[in-house]
């Protein structure tokens, strides 16, 4: 289940967490690694329509988890 195609590379934040800056280059960074799984999930076979749902899906789900986690570290 494993492929020889394209490498989805993630570089680390350039700015430091308290700049203005740095909200910009992660949405930048994020959205080529988010472009480049859905060219290969695509060339794979599967519809660039379902992919971007279910990553869709995936986000939420990982999004509720971190919040159930962050609310039980309060408690």
């Amino acid at each position: 289940m494993t492929s020889a195609g394209p490498k989805i590379q993630i570089n680390g934040p350039y700015h430091a967490g308290t700049d203005a800056f740095r909200a910009l280059e992660r949405e930048e960074i994020l959205a080529v690694a988010y472009s480049t799984l859905v060219q290969i999930a695509v060339a794979a076979g599967w519809k660039e329509t379902e992919v971007a749902l279910t990553l869709a899906d995936i986000a939420d789900d990982y999004v509720m988890a971190l919040a159930q986690r962050v609310a039980m570290n309060q408690h």
